[in-house]
């Protein structure tokens, strides 16, 4: 049975409403066992909370985003332009964010498995086009 669209869009909901929570076990839990998770961010310095980094399991998601959560005081997300493709179970976005320290406007294209978890995360940083 193929996935509709407002499956994919809830699944898109519940990674943003998990991330306002800024729970990153729920985050963890929208994830497969074993999966891609790749942030092409802004340099790969450690203290930088945008940084580029990777994971390919729930552990690792996990601690990715405490350490996240923990070094972000306060921020604003939008998901927009949302392209979804049910047959492929995936889904582009823009992904505007503001910080106190930032404006970024990031490319975000998700996959699921059969079972709605995710497969591929893909996160471009990058400052908006003015």
């Amino acid at each position: 049975m193929q996935v509709t669209r407002e499956q994919i869009n809830n699944r898109i909901e519940a990674y943003a409403i998990a991330c306002k929570n800024r729970d990153s076990e729920s985050v963890s839990k929208l994830f497969a066992e074993n999966f891609d998770h790749i942030v092409h961010g802004i340099g790969t310095n450690s203290d930088n909370p945008w940084n580029t980094k990777k994971a390919t399991n729930r552990d690792e998601i996990r601690k990715l985003y405490e350490v996240f959560f923990s070094n972000i005081a306060k921020y604003s997300v939008e998901y927009i332009n949302r392209i979804i493709d049910t047959e492929s179970n995936s889904a582009s976005m823009v992904v505007l964010v503001k910080s106190e320290t930032s404006n970024m406007e990031n490319s975000l294209h998700l996959k699921w498995n059969k079972k709605g978890e995710i497969i591929y995360f893909y996160n471009w940083y990058g400052q908006p086009f003015e």
